[in-house]
């Protein structure tokens, strides 16, 4: 597979990583009001978020990209 994720995309998908880090971080030291499994699972689900888009960044490629036939890298 083609690298299918340019500069931009990628800076986004590094922002939008730790972003998602820092957030699964808040909820675990303070809660946000979620107990119990609603709590974890939002966590998980956040990290697993959060490593998407590190992998995305790191690979340059994007699955989704390619099925919708996008392409952010300069040529």
């Amino acid at each position: 597979m083609e690298p299918n994720v340019g500069g931009s995309d990628r800076a986004v998908r590094l922002s939008l990583g730790v972003l998602a880090v820092l957030s699964a971080a808040a909820v675990v030291v303070y809660g946000g009001g979620l107990t119990g499994r609603v709590r974890t699972v939002t966590v998980g689900a956040t990290l697993v978020f959060a490593a998407i888009m590190f992998a995305t960044a790191a690979l340059r490629r994007c699955p989704v990209n390619a099925a919708l036939g996008w392409n952010t890298r300069r040529p």
